[in-house]
């Protein structure tokens, strides 16, 4: 009977270790642009339960400020790479939906990198504002905890929560309209790409001094 039990653990680790290896890891890069032409590039760096995210200026081209989450310590650093310094800052609250949002998934789909994506269409009238999210399965896991880690309460991360998608779902684009149907603003994948990310990434660099 121990042998039996013995063997049954092994071949659950078994599946599980495989599991586990099919989470993303690797660079996902976004583009923010809204209605006058304003725009903002991110790289996302995944790599198990760490993320860092690094904010491009439109002017510069340059990282100017990198935010560094861990989920297993729910601890998220911020970078200040001009003046390099950086802060401890803890998560406080969640973004939640808006409470008179509505949610319909249609039945239109597109390719988008590679990646089979569903829309999806959050209208909430009091705002007078719809966002449609075309949305891919996968083992994205890392973005809820993300989102809810970074607690934004712009529309594109608070009218997320409205929706009812399996944990692993990322959005590949994200369009946000007015109710008469004019953009407002729009956040692209304008690249993805798995590989192995260097664990020195999500260290924060020695010539930083921490700014409290």
């Amino acid at each position: 009977m121990l042998r039996k039990s013995f063997a049954l653990l092994v071949a659950l680790f078994g599946m599980l270790v495989p599991l586990a290896a099919q989470n993303f890891e690797g660079v996902i890069e976004f583009k923010k642009q809204n209605a006058n032409g304003m725009s903002m590039k991110y790289i996302y760096y995944v790599k198990g339960d760490h993320v860092r995210i690094d904010e491009i200026g439109e002017q510069s081209k340059q990282v100017e400020g990198s935010y560094i989450l861990s989920f297993k310590t729910n601890k998220m650093l911020v970078l200040n790479h001009g003046r390099k310094l950086y802060t401890d800052r803890k998560p406080e609250g969640s973004p939640s939906a808006p409470a008179n949002a509505t949610v319909k998934q249609t039945k239109k789909t597109q390719t988008l990198h590679n990646y089979s994506c569903a829309e999806y269409v959050v209208r909430n009238n009091a705002d007078s504002t719809e966002i449609c999210y075309w949305i891919a399965p996968g083992k994205f896991s890392f973005f809820l905890p993300m989102l809810k880690m970074l607690n934004r309460q712009e529309a594109f991360s608070s009218y997320y929560f409205a929706l009812n998608v399996k944990d692993g779902s990322f959005p590949f684009l994200a369009i946000q309209k007015d109710l008469n149907g004019k953009e407002i603003a729009r956040l692209e994948v304008t690249r993805i790409e798995k590989k192995t990310i260097a664990d020195a990434l999500f260290e924060i660099p020695k010539d930083y001094t921490e700014y409290k």
